[in-house]
This record gives C-alpha cells, structure tokens and sequence, in this order.
C-alpha cells in the first residue's frame, strides 16, 4: 500500500528521466575534496582548537542561554539515529523512484557532493568559531578539556539532516514536478532534529537555526547547479598544451 500511495504521489514512470548533469572531474574534486576538509581538521582536532573553559554562562546570549543545563541522553541517540537514517533515505526512496539506472548513479553523485559540501562547510565553521557546547558552559569534564566540547557552532546534525531532504525534495521536483510533502517532511524532520539537539545539551537553538538554513541551501543549490534545465551550466574542460594544459570554466546560457 505504501509503495503504491508513493507510486501514485511520484507519478512513476517505466524510463526514468535524467535530470542532473555530471563532470567527473570537477564532481569527483570537489567531492574529494570537501571529505578531506571534514576529515583533516578533525584528525587535527587537538592541535586546531583550544579548550578555553570553565567559562562564564553570562557571556552567552538570553536568547540560547536556557540550554545551558540541558542534558538529555535520549534525545542525543534519537538524533545520532535520525541523521543515520536520512543519509540514507534520499537514495532509497531514489532507487525506488528510478530502478537501477544510470539516473540513480548520477542522482547518488550528486547526493555525494551535497553531503560532501555541506560537510565541509560545517566543519570550517566548527574550527574557526570553536564555540563551546552548552554541556562545556555547564561544566561537563568530559567535555571542558577536550575539542569535542568547543565545535557547537553550527549543528553538523541539523544541517545533514536538512541538506539530506532538500536534496531529496529537489530531485522529485526536478523528475516530477514540484511535491509538497518532500519540503514538509524536510521541515518536520528537521525541527524534530534540533529540538532534540538543543535538549541534549549538544546546541544552542542558534547552532540549530543557523544549520538548518545553512544545510537548506546546499541541498537546493548543488542539485540545481547541476539540473539539466538550470539557467547556467558549469563545465570543467581540460586541453592538452604543446607546453602543458589550460583549465577552462564553461558556461551555457
């Protein structure tokens, strides 16, 4: 019945459309490269970020203050397990969409690339800001020496789980037109997500704000640099040289 009500709601096709075009250069540098800029800083966590703390709860703004003692173990799972979960989500419900096609790989590199932006992103901002974690202001020992306590700026949870469903909503709406109830879950996930950060003690609910809007914006604007019916196309183009090579940025208009 579920397959059938979302046949119904996708309008499925028996030849999937593709709506995505792929540079394998470019996409695969790009992703490589936005993984590295997650995986180094955090291998170089102790030498990047100085713990700072104890620290004066005042300094913190009345309106994220009131998370300074939260603390809750069951939201932090049912979080860690959301973001899980949606990570997968998008391709799953994708390979029902399309079967498997070459559509499905071009749609999985794109997804690739969101997670792998949005990623890196997150991360840059977590190093430069190295604000502590509501558990650091409230004096968790486990977290006052250690680089985990100072990266709540912004929520890397939020913003995956955001850039996850907008990329999700906005390949349906490229396949099929646009559906509603893609953004909506976006929304509902996504809320439900920060609340639970914020109660965790993980958050303060401008880390949360700032990543869902952040991780919005890359789950839209990556699909649509790369749909197929955008208005400006970006190509890589590589041309041998009697004395090197030349790297070109091509544009369709």
């Amino acid at each position: 019945m579920l397959a059938a009500l979302l046949a119904l709601s996708l309008n499925l096709s028996s030849t999937p459309a593709s709506i995505y075009r792929i540079s394998w250069p470019l996409d695969t540098a790009i992703t490589v490269g936005g993984t590295a800029a997650i995986v180094v800083p955090y291998a170089l966590s102790n030498q990047l970020i100085t713990p700072r703390c104890p620290c004066d709860a005042g300094e913190v703004n009345s309106f994220d203050r009131g998370a300074i003692g939260n603390h809750s173990q069951s939201a932090d799972v049912a979080s860690d397990v959301t973001v899980g979960l949606v990570w997968v989500a998008p391709l799953v419900v994708d390979a029902f969409d399309v079967g498997w096609s070459e559509p499905l790989l071009e749609d999985a590199v794109v997804f690739a690339e969101v997670l792998a932006v949005n990623g890196a992103l997150v991360t840059a901002a977590k190093y430069i800001v190295q604000r502590p974690l509501p558990r650091t202001y409230a004096g968790d020992p486990g977290l006052l020496t250690s680089p985990a306590g100072y990266r709540s700026f912004y929520s890397g949870h939020t913003s995956n789980v955001m850039a996850s469903l907008t990329f999700l909503a906005m390949t349906l709406r490229l396949r099929h037109g646009e559906k509603w109830w893609p953004w909506v879950v976006a929304l509902l996930v996504g809320t439900s997500v920060g609340i639970e950060r914020v109660l965790a003690g993980r958050h303060f609910p401008t880390d949360v704000m700032t990543g869902g809007l952040a991780g919005s914006a890359v789950g839209i604007l990556v699909p649509w640099l790369h749909s197929k019916s955008s208005p400006t196309v970006g190509g890589l183009s590589f041309l041998p040289l009697r004395d090197g090579a030349q790297l070109g940025w091509s544009f369709r208009w």
